[in-house]
């Protein structure tokens, strides 16, 4: 059997037996969207926040709604396992093996995802069902559809991102807090707890040169209706496009770190 379906289902196998602790992080998102559902209703029920955050309510409160979930499916946990097979010699069986590590890690990724993916587009479809009920969300097939692709290059590029970060291990020795510290990092300015274009144009062009929104904030705001067909169609070419960078970027860096690894354990 081809290794990378073999990883690919036990990746399916992993997320099915810890179902329970996905649920649970996914549950205790619950928090931080009834803390924002109660700022954002104070401050657009005393103020004129459509005009200063371009947003209205109910694009607001859609997004406070998705975000949190999107945020939640494209996070990424096997850079701590990367880390280790480096500093512990872990690495040694895969290079004796006829697998690339990088294809064998994403295989392995994408099957963690898929399960989890589908219990994420029930919620999402709950989620989009109340705001076109509650607040007057206008949507269509076609917007739906591109939502679930955008969320599919999300996942792909936020693999690649942090496999890039994550073969800095090669020459970092103590990278834990590291990883923390980017982790918190990246869900903020990839517009995992705000969205970033409501600081302003500056704000909201560096969204669209930095490829951190294209893993968060562009797909919620397709739900929210605010880009048109054009603007679509140029986010999945920025997401293809850092797709591509980082995957570039993940190999040289892969074949320049081997050179550093010493084969020490394992």
């Amino acid at each position: 059997m081809n290794p990378y379906r073999c990883v690919f289902q036990m990746g399916i196998e992993k997320s099915l037996e810890y179902r329970t602790n996905f649920v649970l992080t996914m549950t205790s998102s619950i928090f931080p969207i009834m803390i924002q559902t109660i700022m954002w209703t104070y401050f657009y029920g005393h103020t004129d926040a459509t005009v200063s955050t371009g947003y209205t309510y109910s694009q607001i409160m859609v997004y406070t709604l998705l975000a949190t979930l999107v945020s939640q499916f494209v996070s990424t946990s096997f850079a701590w396992q990367i880390n280790e097979d480096i500093k512990r010699g872990g690495l040694n069986k895969y290079l004796v093996r006829p697998v690339h590590y990088g294809a064998y890690q994403f295989c392995s990724f994408l099957g963690e995802k898929i399960p989890q993916l589908l219990l994420l587009l029930l919620v999402a479809v709950a989620v989009i069902f109340f705001s076109v009920t509650v607040f007057g969300l206008t949507l269509s097939g076609t917007r739906v559809f591109l939502f679930v692709i955008s969320l599919l290059f999300a996942l792909a590029l936020n693999f690649f991102l942090f496999f890039t970060v994550a073969l800095t291990s090669f020459w970092l020795t103590d990278v834990n807090h590291f990883f923390a510290t980017i982790s918190i990092v990246f869900v903020v300015i990839s517009g995992g707890i705000l969205p970033l274009d409501i600081f302003g144009q500056k704000a909201m062009l560096l969204t669209k040169l930095l490829p951190f929104g294209y893993t968060t904030q562009f797909p919620v705001n397709i739900i929210n209706g605010r880009y048109n067909l054009q603007m679509v169609g140029i986010g999945f070419l920025c997401q293809l496009f850092w797709i591509v960078f980082f995957g570039l970027l993940s190999e040289s860096l892969w074949k320049k770190g081997l050179r550093h690894y010493v084969a020490v354990g394992g």
